[in-house]
């Protein structure tokens, strides 16, 4: 078995700072706790609910996932008895078989009913992580097998079992074959070979029915957008199996193709926020597609988003290969936080379709802690619940409502990395880490401060710190107890090693406003942040008369935002007088008001 190279910190090890601890204690106090949420989830099970249209057994796995994760960074303890009692619970609903699932037994093994059943091992195994029950331990690991052993039963190789490419009609079963995943953990949590076979006979299928996406990856001719089926989040949950995989035989090229797809993603289809996909939840080459009107009413979905940090910290730790903390850095200050409906909106004007076939229906819902799509160009938030399904006693929710809290948890458990060189300083955030080796104290704020200090204390011991440089910080100088030092930077990284004894080490720089120029539009961004006009400030569609480079520095200057609340605000020069600007992380969020467009990308009228 691989073992990771880098980890996250342990329970309690860690405590976020700042405007992104605000956004996950949101996610608590507004989701994760809430019992009547929870059991509502579990309910789906109990009375088998979906339909051929519906994916309502997903949320349980998903948002657990979430909790764990959120658990694991903040150490609630009012969290943790949430989700103990509802794994309680999900324990109840398993048929004497073995089965666990949302649809009727009459009907199962179709559309989305494997996706279902994966995200119930999923939320099972990452609870298992936190668990500090061992008899809980055994029982979970026994429904979790037991329910593993019904989908064996009735999927795979052999007489009287459907294939895996047959139990879904959409995507090409790439959303069924995402079982991957929690097949090779659960290999890995019981050593018992047949659920690794079954992950491998996955793998021969191709992960998908109409081409083989790990050799697709491998032989990189093609770019996801290109790929015969293009739905993004559920083709990176097969390669954040396919990592899995990797951990467990040792078979690089499987980890090879993550992140040869991740190169890919990067280069094709993301986006200045951080996102993939401008035509709703599909890969469209949206690196060159982002300047463009939104031709289907939504676009970059907040699942995809998710899970493509999910999947760039997964491959991250376990090659300890940090570039991917730029990509995790960068969708989450942007994409992950500006759909965070930390404003508390009520959510009335977004829609709420029910699909049946190609016929939708509306319904009324409640407001939800996630947006589900993220605009750039003129354009408003909470436009349609991404993922909706109807639930009891006028009850709804969405997917991305359910999977967000697992990103906002993993943005800050990679703000400090451990490994075996050292400790590894990421995100100028405010936080302060402590185990027995070392203690950290990082003061940053990557909205408005132009320097972050690290307070060290290593109990009289030698320690290695390897602190960020991020590409963003233009000038940097690394200083130690006060002084500028000659530091050995390599990988992005200055390496400072010594005995440490409340150390103060210092990193400044520079955070110009920087230009981004597409197709005729320009964007704007400061450091790691991407700045949008909002309505609020000034008319958004008012074209911009300016030069045009990209990659520029332009005349510009922090001001007070006064009219509603921002991370960031920015005055930008132009020769017909001036343009503001905020982060776009709080940019559109009166998503109640008729009048809440935003945009990223702008109109110029050249100078």
């Amino acid at each position: 078995m691989i073992k990771n190279v880098l980890s996250f910190p342990e329970k309690g090890e860690y405590k976020l700072g700042g405007y992104a601890a605000d956004i996950v204690r949101y996610t608590v106090d507004n989701q994760l706790i809430d019992g009547d949420t929870w059991k509502i989830f579990v309910d789906q099970f109990r009375y088998h609910t979906d339909d051929d249209y519906g994916w309502r057994g997903e949320f349980w796995g998903k948002m657990m996932r979430g909790g764990c994760l959120t658990y694991r960074l903040t150490k609630d303890e009012n969290l943790y008895k949430a989700l103990t009692a509802s794994v309680k619970d999900m324990l109840t609903v398993q048929e004497k078989s073995g089965r666990v699932s949302a649809r009727p037994v009459t009907d199962e093994f179709v559309n989305w009913d494997m996706w279902c059943r994966k995200y119930v091992l999923l939320g099972c195994e990452y609870y298992l992580d936190i668990c500090k029950s061992e008899a809980l331990k055994r029982s979970v690991i026994r429904f979790m097998k037991r329910h593993a052993d019904y989908i064996l039963k009735h999927v795979g190789k052999g007489r009287n079992k459907k294939d895996i490419l047959d139990t879904s009609a959409f995507w090409g079963a790439l959303n069924s074959c995402s079982i991957l995943e929690p097949m090779v953990r659960l290999y890995g949590l019981t050593g018992e070979k047949r659920y690794l076979d079954f992950a491998e006979y996955i793998l021969d299928r191709g992960c998908c029915k109409d081409f083989d996406l790990i050799k697709t990856c491998l032989d990189k001719k093609l770019y996801p957008y290109q790929f015969p089926h293009v739905k993004a989040y559920e083709m990176m949950s097969c390669l954040e199996g396919a990592v899995e995989y990797y951990k467990i035989t040792g078979k690089t090229e499987y980890l090879q193709a993550a992140q040869n797809f991740v190169d890919m993603v990067v280069e094709s289809d993301y986006t200045i926020i951080g996102c993939s996909g401008c035509l709703h939840e599909l890969f469209d080459n949206s690196s060159v597609k982002q300047t463009e009107p939104v031709p289907e009413v939504v676009a970059q979905e907040t699942c995809v988003t998710v899970t493509f940090m999910k999947l760039c910290a997964k491959i991250m730790l376990v090659t300890g290969d940090l570039k991917y903390i730029d990509y995790i850095e960068k969708s989450g200050y942007n994409a992950l936080f500006g759909a965070v409906n930390n404003e508390n909106q009520k959510m009335d004007k977004s829609e709420g379709r029910y699909w049946k076939g190609e016929e939708g229906f509306l319904f009324p819902h409640e407001p939800f802690p996630f947006d589900s799509y993220s605009p750039l160009y003129m354009d408003r938030r909470a436009k349609r619940v991404g993922g909706f399904m109807v639930l009891q006693n006028g009850r709804s929710y969405g997917c991305c409502a359910c999977i967000g809290s697992a990103a906002t948890a993993i943005f800050g458990l990679s703000a400090v990395l451990k490994g075996e060189k050292g400790y590894y300083v990421n995100l100028y955030n405010d936080g302060k880490f402590k185990d027995e080796n070392i203690s950290l104290i990082v003061k940053g704020n990557s909205y408005t401060k132009t320097a972050v200090s690290i307070t060290a204390k290593s109990n009289g011991k030698k320690a290695r710190l390897f602190v960020r440089i991020p590409y963003w910080a233009e000038g940097a100088e690394v200083l130690v107890g006060g002084e500028k030092k000659q530091v050995e930077v390599s990988g992005g990284y200055a390496e400072i090693e010594g005995v440490f004894d409340n150390t103060k080490i210092s990193v400044k720089y520079r955070t110009p406003v920087k230009m981004h120029v597409l197709n005729g539009k320009v964007a704007f961004t400061k450091g790691a942040i991407t700045l949008a006009r909002d309505g609020r400030l000034g008319d958004v569609a008012k074209p911009l008369y300016m030069s045009i480079k990209d990659g520029k520095s332009v005349r510009a200057k922090v001001v007070k935002n006064d009219k509603f609340n921002s991370n960031l605000a920015v005055e930008v020069f132009t020769k017909d007088g001036s343009v503001k600007l905020c982060d776009y992380s709080q940019a559109g969020k009166n998503y109640d008001e008729d009048d809440c467009i935003i945009t990223v990308w702008q109109d110029v009228k050249k100078a």
